[in-house]
């Protein structure tokens, strides 16, 4: 019988924190606050470098402010299936890239201590956090999900992925360069946060 009684308890915990986390968005979404997106060169964190970084800046009206993006020079070669997917080369690379230490740097800088949205939030989390382990740099700014904004926001939607939503919501389309789809991701946002009730302005 304890074992029934925890159950629901355990949803209940789960139930509010998703609550708590909606609310901490919608709060963060009358801004100003950041958008950003990772390139990487895969999946894992134990195996795979930082390739881009881009973020924005938007302002309390919801108007773009600033950008930031910045190839890195990775450790490894470029994957073929990421030049393939992203577009990122090995040459831009070798031509534009920098040292991880300084774009993380120059990233840390450019988001301050505002609020910053990912799609998909958790892999970037990941990533950002390797990335301070790496450099020694802490990467400590309020996070959330304009996955999970989307999800409440169009639950009859089939799928949540970035070129689904930009569809749905009538933005760019998201092309896998790290800036394309934060202004992708910018746009979904602002759009959950006026669906849901709060918004930027």
């Amino acid at each position: 019988m304890s074992y029934f009684y925890r159950r629901p308890r355990a949803a209940g915990a789960a139930a509010g924190r998703k609550a708590e986390a909606l609310s901490d968005a919608l709060q963060a979404l009358r801004g100003p606050f950041i958008v950003a997106d990772l390139e990487t060169t895969g999946l894992s964190t134990a195996t795979c470098e930082i390739l881009e970084f881009a973020a924005v800046r938007v302002g309390a009206a919801g108007a773009l402010e600033r950008e930031y993006t910045q190839v890195v020079r990775t450790r490894g070669p470029v994957p073929s299936f990421i030049t393939r997917l992203t577009g990122i080369t090995q040459a831009e690379v070798d031509r534009h890239g920098v040292p991880v230490t300084q774009a993380f740097s120059s990233f840390l800088d450019f988001v301050e201590d505002l609020p910053v949205f990912f799609h998909n939030a958790s892999f970037d989390r990941r990533f950002l956090g390797a990335a301070a382990d790496q450099t020694g740099m802490p990467f400590s700014n309020p996070t959330h999900c304009t996955l999970a904004l989307a999800r409440r926001a169009w639950p009859e939607l089939p799928s949540h992925k970035l070129e689904i939503l930009a569809r749905h919501v009538g933005a760019s389309n998201p092309t896998h360069r790290a800036l394309a789809d934060v202004r992708t991701t910018v746009a979904v946002a602002l759009a959950a946060g006026s669906l849901l009730g709060v918004g930027a302005g």
